[in-house]
């Protein structure tokens, strides 16, 4: 009878530990799902107005103490190109081609609507310089003052053909794939697709 009695004692014990060791996990699980005070923006677009829209939200959510990832994806990865960069010398005709065509730098992007071959981004920046208002590649350097964390995605840069030479920021901005930018969005407070 004793050895009935301790036997269930034992059993009940073990069962507290596996309990106790499944709340541990699970409230790590808790933790790791928890938004965080970040905000993830998907740079997908290679137009002046819509990067203008991407680096002005993210210097105001900087502000506002929060953390910014930036993830710079196809078209949107021409704005992480240097002016002054030197292209690898292993490309193919086609990544030759589409290096030519492409803009060479965040300054170089077009309007959305009504660019009218440069003339009406021209005519906005005249308006932005008489309102005191910060060009582009200010913006850009506004947020990675403030901390914002650049992230290329590899296979675009793949695809068109830059190689980190070519690239602004090259010594602080990630190569990475879609995942390792998901990780980091899931946890986000806000998501945004620009």
């Amino acid at each position: 009878m004793e050895q009935i009695i301790s036997s269930d004692k034992i059993d009940s014990e073990e069962r507290i530990q596996k309990l106790e060791q499944d709340l541990v996990i699970l409230e790590q699980r808790i933790k790791d799902i928890q938004q965080q005070d970040s905000v993830s923006i998907v740079c997908f677009s290679g137009e002046w107005d819509k990067l203008f829209a991407a680096f002005t939200i993210a210097n105001g959510a900087l502000s506002l103490g929060q953390e910014v990832n930036m993830f710079f994806t196809f078209w949107g990865a021409t704005a992480m190109r240097d002016e002054k960069g030197k292209p690898s010398k292993n490309k193919n005709i086609s990544q030759k081609m589409l290096g030519r065509m492409l803009p060479k730098s965040i300054n170089s992007t077009p309007l959305s609507k009504m660019n009218f071959g440069g003339f009406g981004k021209r005519m906005m920046e005249q308006q932005m310089k008489k309102r005191n208002i910060d060009d582009l590649s200010t913006l850009m350097k506004q947020a990675k003052e403030l901390g914002a964390h650049f992230y290329c995605c590899d296979t675009s840069l793949q695809l068109l053909g830059f190689d980190c030479n070519e690239l602004i920021e090259k010594d602080d901005t990630d190569w990475c794939g879609v995942t390792s930018f998901l990780s980091l969005a899931l946890k986000s407070r806000v998501t945004l697709f620009i």
